[in-house]
Order: structure tokens, then C-alpha cells, then sequence
């Protein structure tokens, strides 16, 4: 293994030693994914209105409290392992418990942690920026944390998964040579044993670490593209709710084939990839909703309505949304007809209301002059443009 080379100490986990100072390999590679990660975030942070100081200092609330709740929600599940009888006792039971040098942490508990750091670090910069903008800033940085943290479990022989024993599928990446492991549940523990003895000493599992680097880069990548386009511009906060979904079923079906699996975190992992799947899709519909019903909103109170261009879609919409303002305000002593009041005046005022845009302007469209466009027409338009100029320079 290359690690066991560049190693300065006798142990191939450890990077090198200074003195008593033990530095692991593990932690070389997540400080280095922090690192990366708050570059990328100083790079991008003008976009969501914050600087490269404001990035530092995001980071100064998330990484503390990712890595005590990245620790905490590792060692709860294994309750009898850390604070049931295992030997320890007073101060060794504690340091056993926050011993992260010796591994043992889950990036879900890292994502409670960093969202709640992301919230006091909003309350404090709310006249620059939003909770939805802060969170968004962060996935990519997340995402190469996890990433590069993940040749930590290559270096320290855990999160792999089942036996290879097909001669021709022995090979990295596909899998990876296991002759110390580390972090095997109780479950699995015979068979990863077996499995080690059977290949005299070592033998071949599933890189199931690898497997998941490979699936986080093309998030990234898919989130890097969304960003590009400042997705996270009308749709706030889309690319946290797109990493709760790629990353929780990526971790779900990976769980299936992990040797240090969780019972609770493949329902847990699907749960919140459903979950999150569910919201953005009402989201993304939602915020469609909402801006082109802004659009026009606008248009009538300042008068410009008449001769404006608009689609069939904002014309629609715009109808619909007067629906519900009208629902909003039925007065009746039915019981049914109350609760349709109640959900239609929280749709109301949660997605379309606003200080100077509180109440619904009726609009006449039947005696309205206005250019009626298709939904798309932007993109028809450019791409017209691109023809004509395509064409120009063919006859030239």
C-alpha cells in the first residue's frame, strides 16, 4: 500500500510522528477536504453576497459543531460499545467516547452539525445573506470534503464491503485488499474474518469508499453545473435539497453492500432521500409559481400590464393564484369549508403574500391587449438568433 511507504511511523495509519504527536492519515485527509473546500467557498462567496472573510468565518461555525455531532451521532447507535460496559471507566470511558483520532464518525450527524452552524452564522450576517444561500455555498465544499476524506477509510481499512471472491473482479478500484480491518460491525465480523483467513492473511472486498467518492464527484459535479447557471439564484436553497437526495441514495443502496453497515441508516438514508425528493419537486413548482405571479403582480400595480409580453403559463398561473386568494377569504360555518379557507390562506401566505404585495389585483383578460408568448420563448428567440447568425455568415 503507497500509504505504508510515504508513512514515517511503524504503524501505515499513521502519517508521521513529532514527538509524542501522533498524526494520522485519516486526519492529513479530511483537514486537507476542509481546506480545499473553504478555497472553493472563498472562490464563490461574492455570489451569494458574503466575502472571502465571511467564508473563513462560515466555517469557523460549521466545522466545530459538524465534527461534535459528526461523533456524537456515530457512537449513540453503538450504545453498548461506548457507554455500556466495555471495560472503561470515569475519565477512559469519556476519552473513548470524543476519541476521533481513532476514527469513527458519520457525515449525517457532520450534516446536522454544519446546518446548525450555518443558522447562527446567518443570524449574524442576515442583512448580507439568506439561510438558503448559505447552505447552497456550502454543498460543493461538502462534497470534496467527503470525497477526499473518504482515502481515509482506505488507509485505515474500513467502510469497504462484501467478500470478492471472483478472481477477475480482484483489483482496484473495484476492490480493495483487506489484511487489517477496522470498524466491521458485530454482524459481519465472522465473515470478513473468514474471508481474510481463507486468502492467508488478506484478502479482496468491495471498495464500497471508492464506489461513493465516484458517486459524491458527480454530484459535485452536477452542483458546480447548477451553480454555474445560478440555479441557487431563484431556486434558494435547491442544491442542499439536491445533496440530501444524491448523497442519502448513494449511502442507501451503498449500505446494502457495506461490511460496517447500520441497521437504522439505510430507512434513515431513504427516508430523507424520498423526503427531500418530495420537497424540492413542490419547491421547484412553488417558486415557478411564485415569480411569475410576482411578474405580473408587478406589471398591474404599475400600470405596464397592457402591451406586456407574457406566456401562457404566467397568465394561467396568475388565475389559478387568484383562486386561491378568493378560497383564502371564504367565510362559512361548515367545517370543510374552513379548513379549505385555512390551507388556502397559508398557501397564500406563505408563497405569494409579501409586505408590498399583499392583496390580489384583478385583471380583465378579456379586454387586456397584451403579446401572448409561448412559455419558452426565450429559447426560441436565442436560438432564432443563432440561426439568422448562422445563416448570415453561410450566404457571406
Amino acid at each position: 500500500m503507497i500509504f505504508s511507504v510515504l508513512s514515517t511511523a511503524s504503524d501505515p495509519r499513521v502519517a508521521f510522528e513529532i514527538g509524542n504527536l501522533t498524526v494520522q492519515w485519516y486526519a492529513v485527509f479530511i483537514v486537507t477536504g476542509m481546506l480545499l473546500g473553504l478555497l472553493y467557498a472563498c472562490w464563490q462567496a461574492k455570489k451569494v453576497g458574503l466575502t472571502s472573510d465571511d467564508a473563513v468565518e462560515l466555517f469557523l461555525w460549521l466545522i466545530p459543531l459538524a465534527i461534535v455531532f459528526a461523533r456524537l451521532l456515530y457512537v449513540i447507535p453503538r450504545w453498548d460499545e461506548y457507554f455500556g460496559d466495555n471495560g472503561l471507566h470515569g475519565w477512559d470511558k469519556f476519552v473513548n467516547i470524543i476519541a476521533i483520532w481513532q476514527g469513527g464518525i458519520t457525515i449525517i450527524g457532520g450534516l446536522v452539525g454544519g446546518l446548525l452552524g450555518a443558522i447562527f452564522f446567518t443570524l449574524r450576517h442576515k442583512k448580507q445573506t439568506n439561510y438558503f444561500n448559505v447552505i447552497d455555498l456550502v454543498v460543493v465544499p461538502v462534497f470534496i470534503g467527503q470525497i477526499i476524506g473518504r482515502w481515509g477509510n482506505f488507509v485505515n481499512q474500513e467502510a469497504f464491503g462484501l467478500p470478492i471472491t471472483n478472481p477477475k473482479l480482484q483489483f482496484f478500484p473495484f476492490g480493495v485488499l483487506i489484511d487489517s480491518p477496522s470498524g466491521v460491525s458485530s454482524e459481519f465480523y465472522d465473515t470478513v474474518h473468514k474471508h481474510i483467513v481463507a486468502g492467508g492473511g488478506a484478502n479482496w472486498f468491495c471498495a464500497t469508499f471508492f464506489y461513493e467518492g465516484v458517486w459524491n464527484t458527480i454530484g459535485a459535479l452536477i452542483c458546480v453545473a447548477l451553480w454555474r447557471k445560478d440555479y441557487q439564484k431563484k431556486y434558494p436553497g435547491i442544491l442542499m435539497l439536491f445533496y440530501l437526495f444524491w448523497y442519502c441514495i448513494g449511502r442507501f443502496w451503498l449500505e446494502f453492500l457495506r461490511m460496517d453497515a447500520v441497521p437504522v441508516t439505510k430507512p434513515a438514508c431513504l427516508a430523507v432521500a424520498l423526503i427531500s425528493l418530495a420537497i424540492g419537486i413542490v419547491y421547484v413548482i412553488a417558486r415557478n409559481s411564485q415569480l411569475a405571479y410576482r411578474r405580473v403582480r408587478g406589471l398591474a400595480q404599475t400600470g405596464a400590464i397592457g402591451g406586456a409580453i407574457l406566456t401562457d403559463y404566467e397568465v394561467r398561473n396568475y388565475k389559478l393564484v387568484g383562486k386561491f386568494f378568493e378560497k383564502s377569504n371564504v367565510v362559512s360555518d361548515k367545517a370543510g369549508d374552513k379548513i379549505s379557507a385555512f390551507f388556502n390562506r397559508l398557501v397564500v401566505n406563505c408563497v405569494y403574500s409579501r409586505k408590498e404585495q399583499k392583496e390580489y389585483l384583478p385583471i380583465d383578460w378579456d379586454t387586456l391587449e397584451y403579446y401572448h408568448v409561448p412559455k419558452d420563448y426565450k429559447r426560441k428567440f436565442n436560438q432564432f438568433k443563432k440561426d439568422d447568425v448562422y445563416s448570415a455568415g453561410r450566404n457571406a
